[in-house]
């Protein structure tokens, strides 16, 4: 007999073809589970957290690469772009299948960058924006059509910056927040990209120029910014952008200055940023943002220092911490926050260290993890699953 979880045999439960399967019942979702492995069954959602086995390897990519991003397109694959490979930016990317495990090479960029932001708009298109060429800071754009694999150039960016951060608004417009330009300034400036037009508009600038910072869309629909690094010391500001308005306004200041941190959005709303770096240690420490009050609250520090690392929200509500720099060199090691009871747990450890890489959430549940520096400074085509 095969359990898919305690007390629930896997013979019982729907079978289902693949990660788009609709289950009868709403609270279930189609996962490979790696009790049932490779049957996929239709697990109810409490449960597709519980039976998984650590890390796993899946096919890697087909070119190594760092400093790109990861979009979680709307039919479940994870689009690739950009990057470098040694000191080399790139302009190529890749498709990954979570049902088959498979790297495709699809079309590439018209611009070869890295260190830019590719979210995912309402249209299904990815916005790739800003980025860094030959050291130069970038202010070309370019749509993905996942239906044709094609990318098509649109509006430049009023500023060219990298190092900056992208939200997705309600309204479906992009907010592009901070960066380095290409005077190697950092800075204040923010505009909006509406994909109606394929135009950007200027509007307020945050209160403290900033890069290496964080951006979040909370609840109400507000950006949340905070900490990052002015070009001469870290920051412990905070800053809401109200869409209404256009307008930034200072909130609470975090309680440690930190860069190059992680800040996710809970299940209630609030912000839990970890680690990051305050200019001389690698921090541990972790606090919670409460919006409704503005106040931020240390909680327990994760069993590591760690920086350039990645946090990633699981369906079950915990937060998933992995890698970064960890005494100077590459980590693989993993812990969880556990919201409801306020504590950090080890996990397994990824099969590979890695900084500079991505985390993305599946639409099955499961977390990729891709490229990266590894051990050695050595850049990895390397991806496995959480």
């Amino acid at each position: 007999m095969s359990y898919c979880a305690p007390g629930i045999l896997c013979s019982i439960l729907e079978s289902c073809s693949n990660i788009n399967y609709s289950c009868i019942s709403n609270t279930s979702v189609c996962v490979v589970n790696s009790c049932c492995s490779p049957q996929a069954v239709c697990l109810p959602w409490s449960l597709v957290n519980f039976c998984k086995s650590g890390w796993t390897n899946t096919g890697s990519m087909n070119n190594a690469r760092y400093d790109h991003t990861a979009s979680v397109l709307t039919n479940g694959k994870v689009l690739v772009a950009g990057g470098s490979y040694g000191s080399a930016p790139m302009n190529s990317t890749e498709l990954y299948d979570p049902s088959t495990g498979v790297w495709t090479v699809t079309g590439s960029m018209n611009n070869a960058r890295h260190l830019h932001t590719a979210p995912v708009l309402i249209s299904g298109e990815v916005l790739v924006a800003g980025g860094s060429y030959a050291n130069q800071a970038m202010n070309s754009t370019e749509l993905y059509n996942p239906s044709a694999g094609v990318w098509t150039v649109t509006g430049c960016m009023n500023n060219t910056r990298f190092s900056h951060t992208a939200s997705v608004l309600a309204n479906g417009n992009v907010l592009v927040a901070g960066g380095e330009d290409a005077r190697s300034e950092i800075i204040e400036s923010v505009e909006l990209y509406d994909p109606s037009t394929g135009l950007w508009t200027p509007t307020g600038s945050m209160n403290s120029a900033r890069y290496l910072h964080t951006a979040s869309v909370l609840t109400n629909g507000t950006v949340f910014v905070a900490g990052g690094h002015n070009g001469s010391f870290p920051l412990v500001s905070a800053e809401l952008y109200d869409l209404s308005t256009g307008v930034w306004t200072l909130t609470g200041s975090m309680n440690n200055a930190r860069f190059s941190h992680t800040a996710s959005v809970l299940r209630d709303g609030k912000v839990l940023v970890a680690g990051g770096y305050n200019g001389s240690f690698i921090l541990a420490s972790a606090e919670l943002y409460d919006s409704s009050t503005g106040v931020w609250t240390l909680i327990g520090s994760m069993n590591n220092t760690r920086y350039y690392h990645t946090a990633s929200v699981l369906t079950n509500g915990k937060v998933l911490v992995a890698g970064g720099i960890h005494d100077n060199q590459a980590a693989n090691s993993t812990e969880l926050y556990d919201p409801s009871r306020g504590i950090w747990t080890r996990t397994d450890n990824m099969n590979d260290g890695r900084i500079l890489y991505t985390a993305s959430v599946l639409t099955n549940g499961n977390v990729l993890v891709t490229g990266g520096l590894g051990v050695g400074i050595v850049t990895l085509n390397s991806s496995e699953l959480y």
